[in-house]
């Protein structure tokens, strides 16, 4: 049974204490896989433009510190997104990195999957869904993770944190399209009342806006569903126990592609816990209060412990409540069931 180390502590704590970050990694025995040498990337979300939610980078400058100490050729990784914004290619991804206040880290930023997210490294799975998987190729050369993830909900998977940030953050474009490909929303035309906000947020400008109603012009459609988090009126949808559970399936397949690639260890910030993702070009609020940190050596113990520790304080199911059509479990237990990791863990609070 793996074991997840906890530490209790909220966003404005930390904030003034980051080194609880570095000594979560001590107390729970990852720290001790920074080796001299070895490329280690630390594999982290830049927030979309507009976005406040993502991990603060001061959170990590203790840690930036101890990494370029131990001389392990430490670096900021991320890959390229699929859809279009300030991610989509490696020139303005990596500006919004400096502009979100990464470059105080002093850390190389590399964006693993090229200039525009083509380059891939093709892994041999032989799994339900994928025989073989396309992450980032600067893979290949990557001798450790430290996924650094932040726990929120999500309008697909009911939420995300670990396992997410593995199949979805680290797969080039052909692999973020391959988990996305059967995920089409469609339009109510009794419900639309055609107020183009959909249009709006589309960041494949995929949809259009008629007399009656707006439509999804199917063919530029990625399936990113973020013009469901902005319908007023209910009239965008998906067919979520199809869709959603497939795409939770690929996604596990993705993150447990990577693990057999490079060695891993995980760090989840339940912190300023938010309804959706941080891909969204828009401030969000917290919805749940402030947990803290979690350490694991495996990513759906880490995760499910994460989820455990929410439901435990609130007394409810918030990521339930915040997306009721999507079985948000569903792709932790595939996840173990192909080997990705364990449900079962036991709980250390540090």
């Amino acid at each position: 049974m793996p074991n997840v180390f906890f530490k209790k502590i909220d966003y404005e704590t930390l904030l003034k204490n980051p080194e609880e970050v570095l000594k979560g990694l001590e107390a729970s025995g990852i720290a001790d896989d920074f080796k001299k040498d070895q490329f280690t990337g630390l594999k982290i979300h830049f927030g979309e433009k507009g976005n406040k939610s993502y991990i603060n980078p001061n959170f990590l400058l203790p840690l930036a510190k101890f990494l370029k100490k131990r001389q392990t050729r430490p670096f900021l990784f991320e890959t390229n997104t699929l859809y279009h914004g300030q991610r989509m290619n490696t020139i303005s991804h990596i500006n919004l990195a400096y502009n979100h206040g990464f470059g105080k880290l002093d850390l190389p930023i590399i964006i693993g999957d090229g200039i525009k997210g083509d380059d891939y490294l093709e892994v041999k799975i032989g799994k339900k869904h994928f025989s073989s998987c396309y992450l980032a190729y600067s893979l290949k050369d990557i001798n450790y993770l430290l996924v650094l993830s932040h726990l929120t909900g999500h309008m697909l998977t009911g939420f995300g944190a670990a396992v997410k940030n593995l199949g979805m953050g680290c797969a080039a474009r052909r692999g973020k399209l391959a988990q996305h490909c059967q995920v089409t929303p469609f339009i109510n035309d009794k419900r639309c009342v055609a107020c183009g906000l959909c249009k709006a947020i589309c960041p494949a400008m995929a949809i259009e806006k008629g007399e009656a109603a707006c439509f999804i012009v199917k063919d530029k459609c990625i399936g990113c569903a973020q013009c469901i988090s902005v319908c007023p009126t209910g009239a965008l949808d998906v067919v979520w126990s199809q869709d959603c559970n497939l795409l939770g399936e690929k996604m596990a397949e993705y993150a447990y592609a990577l693990t057999k690639k490079v060695k891993c260890s995980y760090v989840n910030f339940c912190l300023y816990i938010t309804r959706e993702c941080d891909c969204l070009n828009k401030e969000e609020k917290g919805f749940i209060k402030d947990i803290g940190m979690l350490f694991s050596r495996d990513p759906v113990a880490i995760d499910k412990a994460s989820l455990d520790l929410v439901l435990r304080q609130e007394n409810k199911d918030m990521f339930l409540e915040a997306h009721p059509k999507i079985e948000y479990l569903h792709h932790l237990q595939y996840a173990s069931d192909i080997g990705l990791g364990s449900l079962d863990y036991k709980l250390i609070e540090i």
